[in-house]
């Protein structure tokens, strides 16, 4: 696969980045070496190590740093992967780093990963799937980071190596790339102690501004300042060794790096391991929004490579391209919560995920969508919208057993696949070049299905044939780039400016509401100007309204205030942009009224109901509402997709 930076090349040209201020440089790392996984595969010593780093950020440092950890960018690993490089340790480490590991993992070979006399190239070629090379860089938090591997000569019969000249030229020419004020960071299976030729290598630095050396190879943590270089020796979870991970903070002006002792749940109180230096750190960077030029967003071509990504998912970790480079097929659906298309696809998508994990192939989702391009009318056949919170909630109710991840921040990854409409799939091989780009089949419906074509291109790959249709069309709802949301807000302009009214009614017309003979859902909704839950909720109300009134729906609210107050009443509403149906209750006995509406009420308020055609009552709330269960009680009736199932 060709280098991340060519990939990520691919979209430039389609955002916009708005400066809004500036951001404090303060970069948080991870770091472990010689995680030594067995041949057998048994990796089980290094789940506490993998525990502990899901569970540090938040925790405090030790006073003498001060703050609190932040979550990682990713996690650094140093080599020595495995005791010897087998099938079975590759599978067990790529499993725990890519599926129990919550943070991205940027790994390089040691020793043992060659093989030692007898070489295998398991490790490495897994690597070079991952990072595109052995030796590679690259960019975080204003931090330029340089990953370097070699052969190691086990001849020598020493633990200790020089680093090779092939290597100090890939050092050299890719800090040839960077300016020389920019803080690097290099990282080495060899430790300080280990490396016969420092002065060369150091040497190869320049006048770079090399603020640490990291490696690994001696298992335990130490700090050795050397020619003005901090060099950090990363602790080893193996059971041989102490059990650490090193916490590591990059600011403006202060490098610290500390190990914390995970089986004492403690942080080390050992100077020789600690380190807390002045440095010439990563400048502060400037806050951006980015704005996606939705008219330039092309799809991607076939035969393009896979653009890289790093995105959260819902499972609390974070995804990139590399985390799936043991799959024969990749599978990039990008899909939303709202779209009533997308809906109507997921369990489709479950189904591609699970029927095909087994023969190799991944199916991995994100999400394009920038929840704050989403107007409120737009979701009028969901119960959630397109944020990261709800899509949590989504796939924990349906239960995805894939991949769900979130691009509606910044879009990029989205801007560089180019997705037409939501469901869009982008099917990959092995080699991580497109194949397919197009619909999952040709009807929405499931029972009307003549054309899968996403499986025909799965299935072409797996078999070496070609793909037999290439790309298609894809129908769905538009991808909800940055730029529309200059539409929401007039959306918001709009509802505004429509006419609030109120009319009075009597227990006769609270009889005939209650009856409902329309075609639509009734929310009905009483209320008092003077009731502070009434009030509070009333913004809920509203948004519900604005949601779904474009289909067989209708919210309408009943003020129980005093009839001289209809004046108070008119204001509120008008205050509240209550373009829905209003009346005001005229009669001054409240109690009859309550009787006709009938059990379970007991005349507290705000009281809401919910009604289907012909009068039966589906839902009641005595109380404050909850807009997420109403919202999902209502959509249930109305439906979720655009045929009935």
């Amino acid at each position: 696969m060709k280098d991340r930076s060519e990939r990520f090349g691919l979209f430039v040209g389609c955002i916009l980045f708005l400066a809004i201020g500036l951001v404090r440089a303060d970069l948080t790392i991870f770091g472990w070496s010689d995680q030594h996984v067995k041949t057998d595969g048994n990796g089980d010593h290094l789940i506490p190590a993998i525990a502990a780093m899901n569970s540090l950020p938040g925790k405090p440092y030790p006073a003498a740093i001060g703050g609190i950890v932040d979550a990682p960018a990713f996690v650094v690993g140093l080599g020595d992967i495995t005791e010897w490089p087998t099938v079975a340790a590759r599978d067990t480490y790529h499993r725990l780093i890519t599926r129990t590991l919550r943070f991205p993992s940027y790994d390089i070979p040691g020793n043992h990963d060659s093989g030692g006399l007898e070489p295998s190239e398991i490790i490495h070629d897994w690597l070079k799937a991952r990072h595109g090379a052995l030796s590679y860089s690259f960019d975080a938090g204003g931090v330029h980071f340089v990953m370097l591997s070699f052969q190691y000569d086990e001849k020598l019969g020493s633990p200790n190596q020089p680093v090779p000249g092939p290597t100090l030229d890939f050092l050299r020419a890719d800090l040839e790339k960077q300016p020389k004020d920019k803080p690097i960071v290099v990282g080495i299976h060899l430790c300080f102690e280990s490396i016969t030729n420092r002065d060369e290598f150091i040497g190869a630095f320049g006048d770079w501004n090399v603020i640490l050396v990291l490696g690994g190879h001696f298992h335990h943590a130490t700090v050795n300042l050397y020619q003005g270089v901090n060099f950090l020796q990363l602790p080893s979870p193996d059971p041989r060794s102490p059990d650490a991970v090193t916490a590591i903070r990059i600011s403006a002006d202060r490098l610290v790096a500390v190990p914390y002792e995970y089986h004492t749940t403690s942080w080390t109180t050992d100077a020789k391991q600690i380190l807390d230096v002045p440095i010439r750190g990563p400048k502060e960077q400037p806050k951006t929004d980015t704005i996606i030029d939705s008219k330039s967003v092309k799809t991607l071509p076939i035969g393009s490579p896979a653009p890289d990504f790093s995105l959260p998912g819902v499972d609390g970790r974070v995804w990139s391209l590399r985390d799936f480079c043991d799959a024969k097929v990749l599978a990039v659906v990008f899909t939303c919560n709202h779209c009533p298309t997308a809906q109507a696809y997921e369990g489709r998508i479950q189904s591609l995920a699970k029927e095909y994990r087994d023969k190799g192939v991944a199916v991995c989702a994100i999400s394009p969508n920038d929840p704050r391009a989403v107007r409120l009318d737009e979701l009028g056949y969901t119960d959630l919208g397109d944020s990261f919170v709800d899509m949590k909630v989504r796939a924990a109710r349906l239960k995805f057993d894939f991949p769900y991840l979130y691009d509606g921040e910044h879009q990029a990854v989205s801007a560089a696949y180019g997705p037409m409409a939501t469901p869009h799939v982008f099917v990959f091989d092995c080699d991580r070049k497109l194949r397919f780009a197009g619909r999952i089949d040709d009807n929405e419906d499931p029972r009307k299905v003549t054309v899968s074509d996403t499986r025909n291109a799965i299935e072409a790959l797996l078999a070496g044939k070609p793909v037999p249709v290439e790309t298609t069309k894809t129908f769905g709802c538009s991808i909800k780039w940055s730029d529309k949301r200059s539409g929401v807000q007039q959306a918001f302009e709009k509802w505004a400016a429509e006419p609030v009214e109120v009319k009075p009614i009597a227990l006769d017309g609270i009889k005939d509401l209650l009856k409902n003979p329309t075609d639509k859902f009734r929310l009905i909704n009483f209320w008092a100007s003077w009731c502070g839950p009434c009030v509070a909720e009333f913004d809920d109300l509203i948004a519900i309204n604005r949601s779904y009134r474009n289909r067989n729906f209708e919210l309408i609210t009943v003020s129980l205030d005093d009839p001289s107050k209809s004046k108070e009443v008119i204001e509120f509403l008008k205050k509240k942009q209550a373009s829905c149906v209003n009346y005001h209750f005229t009669d001054n006995n409240k109690y009859p009224l309550i009787d006709a509406v009938g059990s379970p009420w007991s005349g507290g308020i705000p009281f809401t109901l919910l009604i289907a055609p012909g009068g039966k009552i589906l839902a009641t709330v005595e109380g404050s509402i909850d807009p997420s269960e109403m919202r999902t009680q209502i959509v249930d009736q109305l439906g979720r997709y655009y045929f009935k199932p």
